[in-house]
Order: structure tokens, then C-alpha cells, then sequence
């Protein structure tokens, strides 16, 4: 398994061709589950699934398309044409890079665009060989009667929440059932059919039930994946790929038994926090030089905005680990989203705050190439009275056209790896490079077009120690802007 620990060259000097997006959501999930609990799943299923198998596996997207559920607090939903742009352009990009596969493995309740677009994405535009399956319906459709219905925080995710970690699990336990049929959340909203925000009889989950229920996702995924390739014309199953196996960190973030100010906790932890300031992290997959890995960026996002919520008091969200960053196309495991895809993630995040209650929001952004963030966040202040977007300083003024000699993959970002995640960093691989040339090169050819191994700066100059006192500087500095500009 190839993942975004790896860095561009150890893909681009690999053969593997497929890809894997685990989605993941941001859903209600009633007072006894975490709201981010299909993103936590999505983490943990996606790395089972694809250990040993010669895949590319990508981060984790974490929000989902469901607006059904918009109105819960902490509660993040994408519009289904925002949802369908994402997919749509990471297959674009995925095929650019000579993937030939690209599997879906969607955790959601409530993505119901991505079957069209998988099927448009093979039929339509016949640019990669897509595949989408939900794991938990496997577990849905093996759950004894009396089990159901697990329309959302039912005994199906709620055995398997404990079987992944019951500390995931708040008690007491109680049932809820609507007597309804279940599209009438379609056409009411969640908060007006379950007002705790879930449906299903989670008294009735075990540990034990969990285990067999997670067993039985990754048999029938693996079986229906490999049925799936093998329709295609040439289809072939996934090759074989073994290899030490690094995994990205959100399973060890702290949160679970924490203040109830992050996605790892229920709706009722979260409204008794009852937190004023929402964090959210933008960030980057893209290429850092043969030295560092794809996540450098999303990895700053991650260590940044964790200790920033905990400074501030503040909720929360997972990080957007994929952005705009086009300036790094050239480069085999870059993943990018268009501007405008990117604008509209941002805004369906907004207007998901708004809905929820919140009325103050920073944006913590460790990717130079989120140039749209800017503007995106100036019109959403625009638009919503009563609702203040800001930023943690000024989101990449302008740089002007004089040369400058360090600006990626350069002593801040080799000094943040070798200190949180020296694994991930190859000292063995470490090239010193400054084209010397203005930042606008990367709108005009990229940085493949003036630095052939995409350094921009002198990455043998860092230390661990940089890197530590980096990040602390930076957590200082962002505390007391957002501070001075709430205040």
C-alpha cells in the first residue's frame, strides 16, 4: 500500500494504478455516538481494505452530502453538485496520472450522488475504471430483523463503534424508532423526524456483534471489488503489494474522552460545551520534494489546528486535506481540486455552521496555493449577518514578482517533519534547490517548470528542533491574532 506518508517519487516510481478515497462524514449520529463517527470508520476500514494490495490510498474526505441533516450542531453537509465536483475532479487527476482504478469506499448515510456520478464517470466520460461501495450496507443486510431499523446511530454502527473502541460509546443507551417510513427524512429533515438525531435501537449493540459485522464489511468489500474490476474490458484484480505500512494520525488525536470541542464527540457533548469559535483546517495533498511526504501540509493542518482548538476553546473540524494546488500537477500523487470546487466546499461548510448555530469561525490554512480561500471567505462574511468568517492572519497577500529563494518543500516544512513525523522524512533523499525566480512561476508553468524535483529552498537546513519551535511560534501567533480580531 502506497499513501500519502509516501512521498511523489516512491509513486511516481511505482507502478500501482489504482487509487482508493475513503468518504467519510460529519453526520448526526444521536447522543451516544461522535458526529464525525463514519469519518473515524472511514479511517481505520480504508487502511484494513488496502494493506498488502498495490493501491495508492488517498486521505480521507471527511464531509458528506447530507443536507437532510442539516440544523444539528457540529454537523457538517455538502450540497450533492459540491460532492459530485470533488469526485469528479480527483478522477480527472487520478487518470491525468495514468491511474487506470479509482474505488470508492463510501462510509456516508447520505451520499446518494456518488452511485450517478461512479456511473457517469464509466459510461459517460469512460476516464477511469470507478467503483463505489458502502461497507456498512453489507453489515445492514446481514443484521437480524429485530436489529433494525439503523437509519443513523442504530445498533449496526453503534456495535460497531464498539467494537473499534468503546470509549467511542456513551451510555446510557436508549432506542428511538419513528414509525415512519424512512424517506420521510427526505422530505422533513432529519431534526424534524429524530430530533435526537438518530434512529435505530442502539441498547441492542455488542462489541461482539461489531467484530462480526466489521469482518463481514471487509470479505464482501474485498469480493465485490474484485467482482466489479473484473466486468471491465482487460479488468484485473488488485496486485499485491507488501511493505511497511505507515498510517496518518487522526486515530491518535485526542478528543474522544476529551472537552466535547471536536468531531470526535455526540451531538449532546458538543451542545453542552456549547463552544463559540469553529476551527477549520484547509490544507493540501500534494507533492514536497523526494524528501518529504504528499501530507506535509495536511500534517501541519492536523498538529496547528489541534493545539489552536485547545488554546481557544473552540470546536473542531476535520481537516480539508485536499485543496487547490495546481502548482504541483506535474507531480504523480498530487491530488487537486478545481478553485471553484474548493469555493463551494467551503461555502456548504459555512452555511452548515450557520444552520447549527454557530457564529464565529477561523480558517487555519497551511497550503500557499489556497489562494480562493481568500475570496471565498470575504463573500461569505458578505453573506451571512450575524456569521464572521476570518482567517489565521492574511491568507496569502500578495507576494509581488521579486525573486524569491525559499518558498516549498524548505527548512519550515524538512523541519516539521523530522520533528512530528521523522518517519516520513528521507534524509537520505534531501535536495537543496532555489530557482531564485518569482512565486508567479507556479501560475505560469508550476513548480515542475523551474525546479525538476519541485524544491524551492534548502530543506538540509532543518532540524527537529526548528520544527518544534516552529509550531509553537505559529500556535502563539494564530491565538492571539484570532483574539485581537474577535475582540
Amino acid at each position: 500500500m502506497f499513501s500519502i506518508f509516501d512521498t511523489s517519487e516512491e509513486i511516481a516510481q511505482s507502478d500501482v494504478d489504482t487509487a482508493v478515497l475513503p468518504l467519510g462524514a460529519v453526520e448526526p449520529k444521536g447522543p451516544h455516538l461522535p458526529v464525525g463517527f463514519d469519518f473515524i470508520l472511514a479511517n481505520r476500514f480504508a487502511k484494513d481494505f488496502c494493506t498488502g494490495k498495490a493501491v495508492y490510498l488517498l486521505p480521507v474526505f471527511p464531509f458528506s452530502s447530507a443536507m437532510e441533516t442539516r440544523g444539528f450542531k457540529g454537523t457538517i453537509a455538502l450540497q450533492q453538485q459540491t460532492l459530485w465536483d470533488v469526485l469528479n475532479d480527483i478522477a480527472s487527476v487520478l487518470a491525468r496520472h495514468d491511474f487506470k482504478r479509482f474505488i470508492i469506499l463510501d462510509f456516508s448515510n447520505y451520499n446518494w450522488i456518488t452511485k450517478h456520478c461512479v456511473r457517469e464517470l464509466n459510461l459517460n466520460r469512460e476516464l477511469i475504471q470507478a467503483v463505489w461501495v458502502n461497507p456498512k450496507q453489507f453489515a445492514q443486510e446481514a443484521a437480524a430483523a429485530d436489529l433494525l431499523p439503523d437509519f443513523g446511530g442504530g445498533a449496526v454502527e453503534t456495535s460497531l463503534a464498539l467494537a473499534l473502541d468503546e470509549k467511542l460509546v456513551q451510555t446510557p443507551l436508549e432506542d428511538f424508532n419513528a414509525d415512519l417510513p424512512r424517506e420521510t427524512i427526505d422530505y422533513e429533515g432529519l431534526l424534524n423526524v429524530a430530533p435526537k438525531g438518530f434512529w435505530g435501537k442502539p441498547s441492542l449493540a455488542t462489541a461482539q456483534l461489531g467484530k462480526q459485522f466489521y469482518a463481514l464489511m471487509l470479505e464482501k468489500t474485498r469480493d465485490y471489488v474484485s467482482y466489479a474490476l473484473g466486468l471491465f474490458q482487460e479488468g484485473a484484480p488488485i496486485g499485491k503489494h507488501e511493505a511497511d505500512e505507515i498510517w496518518w494520525p487522526q486515530e491518535d488525536i485526542p478528543g474522544i474522552e476529551g472537552s466535547g470541542r471536536d468531531w470526535r464527540n455526540t451531538l449532546t457533548g458538543i451542545a453542552d460545551s456549547d463552544p463559540e469559535l469553529v476551527i477549520i483546517p484547509t490544507a493540501a495533498t500534494e507533492q514536497h520534494s523526494p524528501s518529504q511526504p504528499l501530507s506535509t501540509d495536511y500534517l501541519r493542518a492536523l498538529e496547528l489546528s489541534r493545539r489552536l482548538a485547545d488554546v481557544l476553546g473552540a470546536y473542531l473540524l476535520p481537516a480539508l486535506p485536499i485543496v487547490t494546488s495546481w502548482g504541483h500537477i506535474r507531480f504523480r500523487g498530487s491530488i487537486p481540486i478545481c478553485a471553484m470546487t474548493a469555493r463551494r466546499v467551503l461555502e456548504d461548510i459555512a452555511a452548515s455552521l450557520v444552520a447549527g448555530g454557530f457564529k464565529k469561525a477561523a480558517i487555519v490554512n497551511t497550503h500557499g496555493g489556497n489562494w480562493v480561500v481568500k475570496p471565498t471567505m470575504i463573500e461569505i462574511n458578505q453573506k451571512y449577518e450575524g456569521f464572521k468568517l476570518i482567517s489565521t492572519g492574511d491568507i496569502l497577500a500578495y507576494r509581488g514578482q521579486m525573486p524569491v529563494e525559499q518558498l516549498h518543500a524548505c527548512e519550515v516544512e524538512a523541519s516539521f517533519i523530522q520533528a512530528f513525523y521523522p518517519n516520513s522524512f528521507k534524509a537520505d533523499r534531501v535536495v537543496d534547490y532555489s530557482p531564485m525566480c518569482t512565486a508567479a512561476a507556479f501560475d505560469l508553468v508550476g513548480i515542475g517548470g523551474v525546479s525538476p524535483k519541485g524544491v524551492w529552498g534548502y530543506p538540509s537546513r532543518g532540524t527537529a528542533e526548528k520544527g518544534r519551535k516552529d509550531l509553537a511560534s505559529d500556535v502563539a501567533d494564530a491565538a492571539d491574532y484570532i483574539k485581537t480580531v474577535f475582540s
